[in-house]
């Protein structure tokens, strides 16, 4: 896996608030600004393919109409 460095300027108080709250998560700098893009990344490209709550078909089956006869196939 390779590796790119980002390097970003940010003021006082955002450095400030930035490194508050990586203290109060027990987190690095480091750690903390790669949560916050990849935060980011995924809040502003849209829906992601390949994450897993899409590749849900096929997990479970019924031959027969689970959502409409519940009660019977499970005697509840």
């Amino acid at each position: 896996m390779s590796f790119k460095n980002v390097q970003v300027k940010l003021e006082d108080y955002e450095y400030s608030r930035l490194k508050k709250v990586a203290d109060e998560k027990h987190l690095t700098l480091k750690d903390a600004v790669r949560e916050a893009v990849l935060f980011w990344v995924r809040s502003k490209s849209g829906l992601d393919k390949d994450d897993p709550f899409f590749k849900t078909s096929g997990m479970f089956s019924s031959d027969e109409q689970l959502s409409e006869k519940h009660d019977r196939i499970y005697e509840v």
